[in-house]
């Protein structure tokens, strides 16, 4: 029989999802309906020294029809006062001695503007801290230019180091060259492990009509953070890389929506993963899906428990010089499941070898295998998956 729990940095968790820092860890309260529901952990919404107030609006959502590409939000950390946060948790603590809270903190470039946060939550009970280094809505030295910096990244973490002997997690930003120099600014500075990684920094649209940005207060916008399904790629990359080169923790964080997501962030080196803007769209309940999902898969797969599966894939990732280009496939369309829309045509004539048409009284596609290079377009624009590559003979 699989099992879900995880050590992490010393911390048993029952199952590696936790709520990421966001709206959906705002307050106590909500905190203690996602435990009930069983998630793994939670990291609470950014907490500072000097609370912000939030916009309105603040959040817009990208749509292609009904389907929800990705979210902007202009939010920033936590509006609630460090003595309300203390109570909150102790609210959490009490429903919840044991289920593994982490505090997302966030300072300036002053040491006590950190410390003091970590100084006063430390005694309720927090397990660790999360430092928010790229939250890509605020400028200067707070978040994603604090993040971006290897040697002020340093300094803060030292800070943080200095005032706890709890597990110290960084948040880290994708808006960067190289990943990695800020994973290993962070792990030579002191932190335990790095999150990867926090939202993109993105500009959602504009109004056709009135030019304003999207999202706008009284007509004026400002770049906000970029997450859900469409972050997952290059989050896994930024996973992958530090994975690679460096023996510290990670925390899988961007556009995990299901059970196959979390899996392969695990397979990419993340220990745990953390979820916001599914949980957004579509509550907390999702939860039963993902332990449910990630259990069956570990059963399938012979791993008795999440952690056996953590890197698998990291063998796999190389670089161009390494792929073998000897290997030519060809690609085959199932004919009978064809309904004849065209799309493969469209895309192979404009994108590809100009290898596939229409044929027949039935109007099905049909792929010249002499044309074909093999390059897959045409199966991942088929809406039916009646595409497949085979090896060419």
């Amino acid at each position: 029989m699989s099992t879900l729990s995880t050590d992490f940095l010393g911390i048993n968790f029952p199952n590696p999802f936790l709520l990421a820092a966001g709206p959906p860890t705002a307050n106590g309260a909500m905190v203690i309906e996602a435990f009930k529901t069983g998630w793994g952990g939670a990291v609470l919404k950014t907490i500072g020294l000097v609370p912000t107030k939030h916009p309105s609006p603040r959040v817009y959502v990208i749509k292609s029809g009904r389907d929800k590409r990705g979210m902007v939000d202009i939010e920033l950390i936590s509006d609630m006062t460090v003595d309300r946060w203390e109570k909150e948790i102790d609210l959490i603590r009490a429903s919840f001695p044991d289920r593994p809270i982490i505090a997302s903190i966030m300072g300036g470039g002053d040491p006590f503007d950190w410390q003091e946060v970590v100084r006063r939550l430390e005694p309720h009970g927090v397990d660790g801290f999360e430092m928010n280094a790229s939250c890509p809505n605020f400028a200067e030295e707070r978040g994603s230019k604090l993040g971006q910096d290897p040697q002020s990244l340093s300094l803060a973490v030292g800070w943080v180091r200095e005032a706890t002997e709890l597990p110290v997690i960084v948040k880290l930003t994708p808006n960067v060259t190289d990943i990695v120099v800020l994973a290993r600014a962070a792990a030579e500075a002191g932190a335990d492990a790095v999150t990867t990684t926090n939202s993109l920094s993105g500009l959602a649209g504009i109004d056709l009509d009135t030019f304003a940005p999207l999202p706008n207060v009284g007509g004026i916008g400002i770049f906000g953070g970029y997450g859900g399904p469409a972050l997952k790629p290059v989050s896994l990359r930024c996973t992958a890389s530090i994975a690679n080169a460096l023996e510290i923790p990670i925390l899988g964080c961007g556009g995990v929506s299901t059970w196959k997501d979390a899996v392969e962030y695990l397979l990419c080196g993340a220990s745990l993963v953390e979820i916001c803007t599914a949980v957004m769209w579509n509550g907390i309940s999702i939860i039963d899906k993902l332990t449910k999902g990630l259990s069956k898969y570990l059963e399938k797969h012979g791993f008795s428990a999440s952690e056996d599966m953590i890197g698998k894939a990291l063998t796999y990732i190389s670089g161009f010089p390494d792929l073998d280009l000897s290997i030519k496939l060809v690609a085959r369309i199932d004919e009978q499941g064809c309904n004849g829309c065209g799309i493969c045509v469209k895309a192979c004539d404009s994108g590809g070898y100009q290898a596939i048409t229409m044929y027949g009284e039935e109007e099905v596609a049909r792929v010249d295998s002499d044309k074909c290079d093999g390059c897959g377009l045409c199966v991942g624009v088929c809406p039916l998956g009646v595409v497949v590559l085979n090896p060419r003979q």
